[in-house]
C-alpha cells in the first residue's frame, strides 16, 4: 500500500470515528512525530545502581523472572 493510499485509509478512518480517546492519542502521536526524540540522560544516582545492578548479575544474585512476577503481584496487593 502506497503512502498516500495509507494517509487517505487513515484520513477516512479519523472522520469517521467517534472516538475522543483514539482521536486525542492521535493528535499526541502526529505532534510528536516530527520531533526527534532526545536519549535518556542518567543521572549519576542512576548510573551507581545501574552498575551495582549489573554486578549483582554477574555474581549470580539473581531471581527468576516467575518469582520476581510473583513478589510484585504481591506488592502491588498491599
Amino acid at each position: 500500500m502506497s503512502t498516500t493510499e495509507l494517509r487517505k485509509r487513515v484520513i477516512a478512518r479519523v472522520k469517521l470515528t467517534k472516538d475522543a480517546m483514539l482521536l486525542r492519542e492521535l493528535d499526541r502521536m502526529l505532534r510528536s512525530a516530527g520531533k526527534e526524540i532526545e536519549p535518556y540522560k542518567t543521572t549519576a544516582v542512576e548510573r551507581r545502581l545501574l552498575k551495582r545492578g549489573l554486578e549483582a548479575i554477574k555474581k549470580g544474585r539473581v531471581v527468576p523472572a516467575e518469582k520476581a512476577d510473583k513478589a510484585i503481584e504481591r506488592w502491588l496487593a498491599k
